[in-house]
């Protein structure tokens, strides 16, 4: 058993110090005094600045967090910064062309020229975002694209012939553009596109070859040669521009969804799993061909039940017939196989043609590779991407984080749920051989303790079924404490870890800071204990949180051990939280609370994994009298992931 019981004491109170930073605005431009002399070298201060200002269609501003990236006129990125009121500034610059490419999560991406005079002085740059499409992003750019005039109008007229399907039109505009910016990478990539479109794979290569030459890092000409590599099976190339393309765009549901499709059919199931999860969270149902190759990748893993699951929700998706009958027919033989069968084999679709209904059977998956899908990577194994060039101030970070973790103990005595419980024992080949589901009346009090004799202190409790005991818990294994997992975050603890901000990421599609964390080796674990024959031994703790950019709340959180733990067997130890906001209505409260728990381990020669979900919130406040009465019970799934809640 292990478990939370944190009684922290301090006898003092701390703060943080904020970096004021000024505001974003507009530098007002030296207008009299004596001219400056010719001789005299121009300094920062003297060169002009950029303001941009994000707008919805009606004028107001965008209240969800923007990054906004900054290009010179060669496509090369210059910095790239967050909103701040709907606004970001960009100073000093030297004077020239410049892209601005524009992010925010709910709106389609815009990119825009801005010029920049000495002249001018400050310039200030309004975009309108509009309501994003799902339509992802395209291969093909807008006529805004910074090109000089000339060029700029043969490429409009060679988008307009392209979308018409005039290709040889096309081509010959494209052609005469790049006579006159042979520079501009767009306009080989936009050649590739058309002579792909006119069955010429050979030639549209030699352009895309020609555009990647020019900037490696542009998205569409490597996604486009990855794409085709992978329709002519040739998976160790195509993984070699798609892995690139990923790295070009993080946030690219197709380039991690047509990864995952390589790496499914070269027998890499757990990277496939990653990169096709990504591809969904990204693009929703835009993306619902990466669940297609999900589904295979979990079936090859012997996950039965999580396969046909997504392959269900792929056939919802309603791709076309051929797709449909595929994958139902996948569903029947993972039902008729069962979850254990070690001979069943998994069906696999042609991913390589999105219009084939061919499939064929494939290898099964490796046992070994089964032993160790069961426990996730690792948080160590690998940063998870983030936007480039998007600066993070740690400090600010976490000053408004822990803000927000502290208002639990000071808003809150006691909350019921519904507590779901899915226990796995897991065997050495990684399949689970006993399973349990039950479910409880859950309480959590959490109070902030304060007196003159010991200072502050925390005290958080946990009860299921009105016990603190470990019987009802499968093997007595009973994982407690795991919501409270998020005080490491409070201003008591935070100062027993090393953090560091690896930038701005993505969690369930709005912006959030990723932060790792490592205890301290100076200092003893106080959040995370087991308790074995009255002896309690402190467990060191290492992990990384998503903190939403908007609300600076928690949003999703993963730890790991240090260390192993010889004195206890305990080798592994993988926790994901994650969180979601709660509306109490009668108090017009809305708190972030627990929505789900995966909590993995290996322990004295076995592996066991629990999956918690919680429902059905009822909040006590401090200042509340009344009687706590049992939540009513609810089924509930456990890996749906959050999402707002209305209570009380």
């Amino acid at each position: 058993m292990y478990g939370l019981r944190p009684v922290i004491r301090s006898a003092k109170h701390f703060c943080l110090l904020l970096l004021l930073i000024p505001a974003c605005g507009f530098s007002q431009s030296a207008t009299s005094g004596p001219s400056t002399p010719p001789a005299k070298p121009v300094t920062d201060e003297d060169k002009p600045g950029l303001s941009v200002m994000v707008r919805t269609s009606t004028g107001a501003n965008v209240e969800s967090l923007a990054v906004i990236t900054l290009y010179d006129a060669s496509g090369q990125t210059i910095t790239s910064k967050t909103t701040s009121d709907s606004r970001a500034s960009f100073t000093p610059l030297g004077a020239g062309s410049y892209i601005v490419d524009v992010d925010a999560p709910g709106y389609g991406k815009s990119r825009l020229e801005a010029k920049i005079t000495t002249e001018d002085g400050d310039q200030l740059l309004i975009v309108t975002l509009r309501p994003d499409t799902g339509s992802g992003i395209t291969a093909a750019v807008t006529s805004n694209v910074v090109l000089p005039l000339k060029p700029q109008k043969e490429v409009t007229k060679a988008l307009e012939a392209l979308h018409a399907g005039k290709l040889d039109e096309a081509i010959k505009h494209l052609e005469a553009a790049q006579r006159m910016a042979p520079k501009e990478a767009e306009i080989p990539s936009l050649l590739g596109t058309a002579y792909e479109k006119k069955s010429d794979i050979v030639t549209a290569r030699k352009y895309w070859d020609q555009a990647i030459q020019l900037d490696p890092k542009r998205l569409a000409p490597l996604l486009a040669y990855g794409d085709s590599l992978l329709r002519e099976k040739d998976l160790p190339g195509a993984r070699k521009y798609l892995e690139k393309a990923v790295e070009a765009g993080p946030n690219s549901w197709r380039a991690h969804s047509l990864l995952a499709a390589v790496l499914l059919q070269q027998n890499s199931y757990v990277e496939a799993v990653s990169h096709a999860e990504r591809a969904i969270e990204i693009g929703k149902s835009e993306a619902n061909s990466a669940r297609l190759t999900l589904g295979q990748a979990l079936a090859f893993q012997h996950k039965n039940p999580e396969a046909i699951s997504v392959l269900e929700a792929y056939i919802a998706g309603k791709p076309s017939q051929a797709m449909a009958d595929a994958a139902q027919n996948m569903i029947a033989r993972l039902k008729n196989a069962g979850s254990s069968s070690a001979d069943a084999g998994a069906p696999v679709v042609d991913l390589s043609a999105a219009n084939s209904g061919n499939r064929g059977d494939a290898a099964d998956a490796p046992l070994t590779g089964a032993a160790l899908a069961w426990l996730p990577p690792d948080v160590d194994s690998a940063t998870p991407p983030v936007e480039p060039a998007v600066a993070c101030s740690l400090d600010d970070v976490l000053k408004k984080t822990q803000a927000r973790v502290h208002e639990l103990p000071e808003v809150v005595d006691r909350y019921t749920a519904t507590e779901n419980l899915h226990h796995e024992d897991v065997n050495n080949a990684g399949y689970a051989e006993s399973v349990a589901d039950m479910s409880f009346n859950y309480l959590a009090s959490v109070r902030d303790i304060k007196s003159e004799k010991y200072g502050e202190a925390l005290d958080v409790q946990e009860y299921r079924n009105g016990s603190t005991g470990t019987e009802m818990f499968p093997n007595h294994h009973a994982s407690v404490g795991l919501p409270s997992i998020v005080l490491i975050f409070h201003p008591l603890l935070i100062g027993d870890f090393e953090m560091k901000c690896e930038g701005l990421s993505r969690a369930y599609g709005n912006f959030a800071w990723q932060v790792y964390f490592r205890q301290r080796a100076d200092k003893e674990s106080r959040i995370r204990r087991y308790r074995i024959a009255g002896t309690s031994y402190p467990i060191a703790l290492k992990g990384r949180a998503w903190i939403d950019a908007n609300t600076f709340q928690i949003v999703r959180l993963e730890t790991d051990l240090r260390e192993a733990h010889p004195d206890l067997r305990l080798i592994a130890e993988h926790l994901v939280m994650e969180y979601g906001p709660v509306t109490f209505k009668s108090r017009n409260e809305q708190l972030w609370l627990p929505s789900s728990a995966e909590y993995y381990a290996v322990r004295r020669g076995k592996r066991f994994h629990q999956r918690h979900s919680f429902t059905n919130y009822i909040l006590f406040s401090v200042e509340d009298k009344q009687k706590i009465g049992e939540p009513p019970k609810q089924k509930a799934t456990a890996d749906s992931p959050p999402e707002k809640k209305s209570s009380d």
